[in-house]
Protein backbone atom coordinates (compact mmCIF):
# COMPACT_ATOMS: atom_id res chain seq x y z
CA UNK A 1 0.00 0.00 0.00
CA UNK A 2 1.50 3.33 -1.06
CA UNK A 3 1.83 6.36 1.20
CA UNK A 4 -0.66 8.21 -1.00
CA UNK A 5 -3.22 5.44 -0.57
CA UNK A 6 -2.75 5.36 3.19
CA UNK A 7 -3.16 9.13 3.28
CA UNK A 8 -6.37 8.96 1.28
CA UNK A 9 -7.79 6.27 3.56
CA UNK A 10 -6.91 8.31 6.64
CA UNK A 11 -8.68 11.37 5.22
CA UNK A 12 -11.77 9.33 4.33
CA UNK A 13 -11.89 7.77 7.81
CA UNK A 14 -11.57 11.21 9.43
CA UNK A 15 -14.34 12.59 7.22
CA UNK A 16 -16.56 9.58 7.94
CA UNK A 17 -16.11 9.93 11.72
CA UNK A 18 -16.79 13.67 11.53
CA UNK A 19 -19.99 13.08 9.58
CA UNK A 20 -21.07 10.35 12.01
CA UNK A 21 -20.52 12.74 14.90
CA UNK A 22 -22.53 15.40 13.08
CA UNK A 23 -25.25 12.89 12.22
CA UNK A 24 -25.67 11.89 15.87
CA UNK A 25 -26.39 15.47 16.92
CA UNK A 26 -30.03 15.61 15.74
CA UNK A 27 -30.79 12.42 17.68
CA UNK A 28 -29.19 13.82 20.83
CA UNK A 29 -30.79 17.18 20.24
CA UNK A 30 -34.30 15.80 19.74
CA UNK A 31 -33.91 13.40 22.68
CA UNK A 32 -32.41 15.87 25.08
CA UNK A 33 -30.77 14.16 28.07
CA UNK A 34 -31.60 15.31 31.61
CA UNK A 35 -30.06 18.63 32.54
CA UNK A 36 -26.66 18.42 34.22
CA UNK A 37 -25.51 21.79 35.52
CA UNK A 38 -22.31 22.79 37.30
CA UNK A 39 -21.32 26.20 38.74
CA UNK A 40 -20.18 28.72 36.13
CA UNK A 41 -21.11 26.24 33.43
CA UNK A 42 -21.80 28.72 30.63
CA UNK A 43 -18.66 30.70 31.40
CA UNK A 44 -16.50 27.57 31.23
CA UNK A 45 -18.05 26.50 27.93
CA UNK A 46 -17.61 30.02 26.59
CA UNK A 47 -13.95 30.12 27.63
CA UNK A 48 -13.30 26.75 25.98
CA UNK A 49 -14.90 27.79 22.69
CA UNK A 50 -13.21 31.18 22.81
CA UNK A 51 -9.85 29.41 23.15
CA UNK A 52 -10.63 27.28 20.10
CA UNK A 53 -11.53 30.39 18.09
CA UNK A 54 -8.41 32.31 19.15
CA UNK A 55 -6.13 29.40 18.29
CA UNK A 56 -7.90 29.12 14.94
CA UNK A 57 -7.37 32.81 14.24
CA UNK A 58 -3.66 32.52 15.06
CA UNK A 59 -3.34 29.47 12.81
CA UNK A 60 -5.24 31.19 9.99
CA UNK A 61 -3.21 34.40 10.15
CA UNK A 62 0.16 32.65 10.40
CA UNK A 63 -0.25 28.99 9.38
CA UNK A 64 3.51 28.44 8.99
CA UNK A 65 4.00 29.03 12.72
CA UNK A 66 1.70 26.10 13.51
CA UNK A 67 3.78 23.49 11.70
CA UNK A 68 6.16 21.20 13.50
CA UNK A 69 9.82 22.22 13.42
CA UNK A 70 10.66 18.93 11.68
CA UNK A 71 8.27 19.78 8.87
CA UNK A 72 9.94 23.16 8.45
CA UNK A 73 13.34 21.54 8.18
CA UNK A 74 12.10 19.12 5.55
CA UNK A 75 10.75 21.87 3.34
CA UNK A 76 13.81 24.14 3.60
CA UNK A 77 15.94 24.41 0.49
CA UNK A 78 13.19 23.31 -1.88
CA UNK A 79 12.66 26.74 -3.40
CA UNK A 80 14.59 26.34 -6.61
CA UNK A 81 14.49 27.87 -10.05
CA UNK A 82 13.40 25.80 -13.03
CA UNK A 83 16.14 24.36 -15.23
CA UNK A 84 17.39 26.71 -17.95
CA UNK A 85 15.76 24.78 -20.77
CA UNK A 86 12.28 25.10 -19.20
CA UNK A 87 12.34 28.74 -18.10
CA UNK A 88 10.71 29.91 -21.30
CA UNK A 89 8.05 27.21 -21.13
CA UNK A 90 7.00 27.70 -17.51
CA UNK A 91 6.77 31.03 -15.66
CA UNK A 92 8.57 31.31 -12.29
CA UNK A 93 6.55 29.78 -9.46
CA UNK A 94 6.19 31.88 -6.31
CA UNK A 95 4.09 31.61 -3.16
CA UNK A 96 1.31 34.09 -2.49
CA UNK A 97 -1.26 33.60 0.23
CA UNK A 98 0.95 30.58 1.15
CA UNK A 99 -0.10 28.93 -2.13
CA UNK A 100 1.95 28.72 -5.32
CA UNK A 101 1.06 31.01 -8.21
CA UNK A 102 -0.12 28.33 -10.61
CA UNK A 103 -3.46 27.68 -12.29
CA UNK A 104 -4.55 24.63 -10.20
CA UNK A 105 -4.40 26.79 -7.05
CA UNK A 106 -6.31 29.72 -8.55
CA UNK A 107 -9.48 28.81 -6.67
CA UNK A 108 -7.58 28.53 -3.37
CA UNK A 109 -6.74 32.23 -3.26
CA UNK A 110 -8.43 35.56 -3.87
CA UNK A 111 -7.20 39.07 -4.48
CA UNK A 112 -8.08 42.15 -2.47
CA UNK A 113 -6.49 45.54 -3.09
CA UNK A 114 -3.75 43.99 -5.22
CA UNK A 115 -2.80 41.50 -2.51
CA UNK A 116 -3.33 37.74 -2.64
CA UNK A 117 -4.79 35.87 0.34
CA UNK A 118 -5.54 32.24 1.12
CA UNK A 119 -9.28 31.79 0.71
CA UNK A 120 -9.59 28.96 3.25
CA UNK A 121 -7.65 30.70 6.01
CA UNK A 122 -9.45 34.00 5.39
CA UNK A 123 -12.80 32.29 5.69
CA UNK A 124 -11.83 30.47 8.89
CA UNK A 125 -10.48 33.66 10.47
CA UNK A 126 -13.58 35.62 9.44
CA UNK A 127 -15.88 32.96 10.83
CA UNK A 128 -13.87 32.74 14.06
CA UNK A 129 -14.08 36.51 14.61
CA UNK A 130 -17.85 36.46 14.09
CA UNK A 131 -18.13 33.44 16.40
CA UNK A 132 -16.06 35.23 19.05
CA UNK A 133 -18.46 38.16 19.02
CA UNK A 134 -21.42 35.81 19.32
CA UNK A 135 -19.71 33.75 22.05
CA UNK A 136 -19.04 36.82 24.15
CA UNK A 137 -22.65 37.97 23.80
CA UNK A 138 -24.19 34.56 24.53
CA UNK A 139 -21.97 33.08 27.23
CA UNK A 140 -20.81 36.19 29.08
CA UNK A 141 -23.59 38.76 28.58
CA UNK A 142 -26.57 36.39 28.60
CA UNK A 143 -27.95 37.24 25.16
CA UNK A 144 -30.40 34.51 24.14
CA UNK A 145 -31.00 33.02 20.71
CA UNK A 146 -34.29 33.56 18.89
CA UNK A 147 -35.77 30.30 17.52
CA UNK A 148 -32.89 28.10 18.79
CA UNK A 149 -34.35 25.01 17.08
CA UNK A 150 -34.02 26.71 13.68
CA UNK A 151 -30.57 27.98 14.65
CA UNK A 152 -29.47 24.40 15.39
CA UNK A 153 -30.51 23.10 11.96
CA UNK A 154 -28.94 26.11 10.26
CA UNK A 155 -25.65 25.35 12.01
CA UNK A 156 -26.03 21.67 11.09
CA UNK A 157 -26.24 22.56 7.39
CA UNK A 158 -23.33 25.02 7.60
CA UNK A 159 -21.03 22.45 9.23
CA UNK A 160 -22.10 19.75 6.78
CA UNK A 161 -21.23 21.97 3.82
CA UNK A 162 -17.91 22.85 5.43
CA UNK A 163 -16.96 19.21 5.93
CA UNK A 164 -18.00 18.26 2.40
CA UNK A 165 -16.57 21.35 0.74
CA UNK A 166 -13.88 19.54 -1.26
CA UNK A 167 -16.34 17.08 -2.86
CA UNK A 168 -18.61 20.07 -3.57
CA UNK A 169 -15.78 21.91 -5.33
CA UNK A 170 -15.10 18.91 -7.57
CA UNK A 171 -18.79 18.12 -8.17
CA UNK A 172 -19.88 21.65 -9.06
CA UNK A 173 -16.48 22.67 -10.50
CA UNK A 174 -16.30 25.76 -8.32
CA UNK A 175 -13.37 27.93 -9.34
CA UNK A 176 -13.80 31.11 -7.29
CA UNK A 177 -11.70 31.74 -4.18
CA UNK A 178 -14.42 33.86 -2.60
CA UNK A 179 -16.69 30.81 -2.54
CA UNK A 180 -14.09 29.11 -0.32
CA UNK A 181 -14.04 32.16 1.93
CA UNK A 182 -17.80 31.99 2.45
CA UNK A 183 -17.94 28.21 2.95
CA UNK A 184 -15.12 28.18 5.50
CA UNK A 185 -16.59 31.13 7.39
CA UNK A 186 -19.95 29.34 7.54
CA UNK A 187 -18.18 26.20 8.78
CA UNK A 188 -16.98 28.01 11.92
CA UNK A 189 -20.21 29.96 12.35
CA UNK A 190 -22.16 26.70 12.06
CA UNK A 191 -20.15 25.18 14.91
CA UNK A 192 -20.98 28.22 17.02
CA UNK A 193 -24.70 28.01 16.17
CA UNK A 194 -24.88 24.31 17.06
CA UNK A 195 -23.08 24.84 20.36
CA UNK A 196 -25.13 27.82 21.52
CA UNK A 197 -28.50 26.38 20.48
CA UNK A 198 -27.85 23.09 22.29
CA UNK A 199 -26.60 24.90 25.39
CA UNK A 200 -29.72 27.05 25.47
CA UNK A 201 -32.14 24.15 24.96
CA UNK A 202 -30.50 21.26 26.82
CA UNK A 203 -28.30 22.96 29.44
CA UNK A 204 -26.31 19.73 29.76
CA UNK A 205 -22.58 20.04 30.48
CA UNK A 206 -21.83 16.53 29.17
CA UNK A 207 -23.52 17.33 25.87
CA UNK A 208 -21.52 20.56 25.68
CA UNK A 209 -18.22 18.75 26.32
CA UNK A 210 -19.08 16.26 23.59
CA UNK A 211 -19.76 19.15 21.21
CA UNK A 212 -16.51 20.94 22.05
CA UNK A 213 -14.51 17.77 21.42
CA UNK A 214 -16.44 17.16 18.21
CA UNK A 215 -15.77 20.70 17.02
CA UNK A 216 -12.04 20.16 17.60
CA UNK A 217 -12.24 16.96 15.54
CA UNK A 218 -14.13 18.77 12.77
CA UNK A 219 -11.32 21.31 12.60
CA UNK A 220 -8.74 18.52 12.50
CA UNK A 221 -10.65 16.86 9.65
CA UNK A 222 -10.84 20.17 7.78
CA UNK A 223 -7.05 20.52 8.07
CA UNK A 224 -6.19 16.99 6.88
CA UNK A 225 -8.66 17.28 3.99
CA UNK A 226 -7.07 20.56 2.91
CA UNK A 227 -3.58 19.06 2.99
CA UNK A 228 -4.82 16.02 1.10
CA UNK A 229 -6.34 18.24 -1.59
CA UNK A 230 -3.05 20.13 -1.91
CA UNK A 231 -1.10 16.89 -2.21
CA UNK A 232 -3.44 15.69 -4.98
CA UNK A 233 -2.89 18.92 -6.89
CA UNK A 234 0.88 18.80 -6.50
CA UNK A 235 1.01 15.09 -7.39
CA UNK A 236 -0.26 16.00 -10.86
CA UNK A 237 2.09 18.98 -11.20
CA UNK A 238 4.63 18.77 -14.02
CA UNK A 239 6.14 22.21 -13.59
CA UNK A 240 9.79 21.98 -12.52
CA UNK A 241 10.93 24.30 -9.78
CA UNK A 242 7.57 24.40 -7.97
CA UNK A 243 8.14 25.39 -4.32
CA UNK A 244 5.61 22.82 -3.11
CA UNK A 245 6.58 19.97 -5.42
CA UNK A 246 8.17 17.89 -2.67
CA UNK A 247 6.73 19.50 0.46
Amino acid sequence: MTQSTRGSEFVLVSLFLSLVGLGLLPFLFLNSPPMIVIPWQNHLIGIAFTTICILGIIAGISPSHCRLSSQKKQTQGQYREPPTQTKDKFPPIEKRGHHPTCTPYASHVFSFRKKVYCAGCTGLVTGAIIALIGTTSFFFFGVKLIFPEIIFWLGFVFVGIGLLQHPFYRLFKLRHGRVRVIINALFVIGSFLILTSTVQLTNNILFSIYLLLLICYWIFTRIVMSRWAHQRICAQCKIPGCPLLES
